[in-house]
């Protein structure tokens, strides 16, 4: 109780309080000189901004209305085929056996006679032998240079190389004809000189040969002549 007391007195209090400081400005305001005209105004030159062009809003077109779905088409039924109804088999006519048919004799069938053998095929006739093939030729004998009857004389050694002490061999390439001459002279492996090489492509070319033969007949063939010059 004593503390509602106390809250009414404190508000009863806080509104005389304010009454009482409205009523003090109210006297100062009222003592207070008049007031002076407003100065006037400073002019403020405005500067007028062209036209903002508004902005055009794109207005959504509508969609087109989308094709309703058409109903599909119902296949008609087709007309049911006909299938023929099997027919009942008819019965043959059952025929009763005359009593001339019981009697009669069976008639037996002729006995099948055997078919004559087909005459036999003739043979084909042999085929003649192959003809015999041409015979292999017969070997050829090489040349031969070697021949005690023949006499050839050795080559000249060269008198330069020989006070040098100088040896050598040379290997010729001689192609002889079927009367035994030197028909051309080669040097195949030529020796360490060619002063060697010279004196023995000149006494070749002076020999006679042996010819080769094939079989009996004697034919041109080509020969290897090696040739070496040693001091005694």
């Amino acid at each position: 109780m004593t503390q509602i007391l106390h809250e009414k007195f404190g508000a009863f209090a806080l509104i005389t309080a304010f009454h009482l400081a409205a009523l003090w400005m109210l006297a100062v305001g009222l003592n207070k000189p008049s007031l002076a005209p407003p100065a006037p105004l400073p002019m403020v030159m405005v500067e007028m901004l062209p036209a903002v062009q508004p902005v055009q809003q794109q207005i959504p077109q509508p969609k087109p209305p989308e094709p309703k779905p058409q109903p599909k088409e119902t296949p008609k039924p087709q007309p049911k085929k006909e299938v023929a109804k099997p027919q009942p088999k008819k019965e043959a006519p059952r025929t009763t056996n005359s009593e001339k048919a019981l009697t009669a004799p069976k008639q037996e069938a002729p006995p099948v006679q055997p078919a004559a053998p087909a005459p036999p095929e003739p043979s084909a006739p042999p085929s003649p032998p192959a003809p015999p093939g041409p015979p292999a030729p017969a070997p050829v004998t090489p040349p031969r240079f070697n021949a005690a009857y023949l006499n050839n004389p050795a080559p000249v050694y060269p008198p330069i190389l020989r006070r040098a002490g100088e040896e050598g061999r040379v290997v010729l390439r001689v192609f002889v004809t079927a009367e035994g001459i030197a028909g051309e002279v080669q040097v195949l492996r030529p020796s360490s000189s060619a002063l060697f090489d010279e004196a023995a492509l000149s006494a070749v070319r002076k020999w006679r040969f042996v010819p080769a033969k094939r079989g009996d007949t004697a034919v041109a063939e080509w020969v290897q002549v090696p040739i070496d010059f040693k001091l005694n």
